[in-house]
């Protein structure tokens, strides 16, 4: 027998709000386990959540609008149990639901971090808050939570790599909080509505210091730090001129004060990447450039010049044309094509290299 009582559980954490997914579940008691295993560059992660009720079905909800069809809204999900279960698209208005008759669910997600839950301070620390401290639903719910009762019991992990070490944690409501070696790990209770703040920082950030300390121009650039290299992101306006690929006076300054900060570290191998959208070259622009391969290659190449002519060694720098086959926001919005063109810089030990 179905239940009146339906258990609205949405999770505004990572994947859940980047596709406006909810949960729903029959049930009078949830238990819900979170465990998120970050990757070396801070931002992205492999997510394992599960969730066990005494009732026999759930549905998930997505948010129409964003995929041409239903199955699509699980092209992240690594793995999803149980297997079998079906798409209703028509009974809601706003949302596909994923309709799995089991009271246990279990899914693996990749995805990365959203830049409105992380933010990178100029002292290299990463902070996560998976709350802008505004936005409620209808029944003033927040962060994680779940309707009609509190989660009987929430358990909710972050697995670091080696290279970041873990600053401070702490969440809104009374709980038990566990580390060991680069995990922590939150036990609640009787919870809901909860908000969770994490910081972190790379161990070794040297030069990632040395970095921000030269690039104090940091709205339009980000830097992130991995096990074996630093990336530095620079959007297309910044570098460019409209259309161009000759380098602005704006990018022009920025590039000679990055040499600058580049230059005497002879072990440093400068890899200058080209990065479009995926919106085909017209007009003049293409008697130019025949196709969006040549436009990131040219790009690539102008900057690698006028570093080779801030005196950096030749045998230290790279170039590489990506086109548009690494994209880092969709290209559906104009927003989105903004932040595909652009040039990424990665910084390596060429003794490990």
């Amino acid at each position: 027998m179905k239940s009146s009582l339906f258990n609205y559980a949405q999770f505004t954490l990572f994947i859940f709000l980047l596709f406006g997914v909810q949960a729903v579940a029959i049930s009078q008691s949830v238990v819900s386990e979170k465990i998120i295993f970050l990757n070396e560059d801070g931002k992205n992660y492999v997510r394992y959540d599960t969730l066990r009720t005494s009732h026999p079905n759930y549905d998930i909800w997505f948010e129409k609008g964003q995929v041409q069809s239903p199955a699509e809204h699980l092209k992240d999900y690594l793995y999803v149990y149980p297997d079998k279960y079906k798409w209703d698209v028509t009974s809601q208005k706003k949302y596909d639901l994923l309709k799995i008759a089991s009271g246990t669910y279990a899914t693996l997600v990749q995805n990365k971090l959203l830049k409105t839950e992380i933010k990178i301070g100029e002292n290299g620390v990463y902070t996560y808050k998976n709350w802008d401290e505004k936005t409620k639903t209808p029944e003033n719910n927040y962060g994680i939570w779940n309707k009609p009762e509190n989660f009987s019991q929430l358990v909710y992990a972050w697995v670091f790599p080696r290279n970041f070490k873990v600053i401070s944690y702490e969440a809104n409501r009374p709980g038990k909080w566990v580390k060991r070696n680069n995990t922590i790990t939150y036990y609640g209770n009787n919870v809901n509505d909860l908000v969770f703040t994490i910081k972190y920082q790379p161990r070794s950030n040297k030069l990632y210091k040395e970095l921000v300390k030269a690039l104090d121009e940091l709205e339009q650039i980000q830097l992130e730090q991995g096990t074996k290299s630093v990336k530095i992101t620079l959007a297309a306006t910044v570098l460019f001129s409209s259309g161009s690929s000759d380098l602005s006076q704006r990018g022009k300054r920025i590039l000679a004060r990055l040499s600058r900060a580049l230059l005497d570290d002879e072990n440093l191998k400068i890899i200058i990447e080209g990065h479009t959208d995926n919106v085909p070259i017209t007009g003049n622009l293409h008697k130019r450039f025949k196709t969006n391969w040549e436009l990131s290659s040219v790009r690539s190449l102008t900057v690698l010049h006028f570093m080779e002519d801030q005196a950096i060694p030749a045998v230290r720098l790279e170039s590489r044309a990506m086109g548009a086959t690494r994209p880092i926001a969709s290209n559906k919005t104009e927003q989105g094509k903004r932040e595909n063109r652009r040039i990424e810089i990665l910084l390596r030990d060429m003794r490990n290299y």
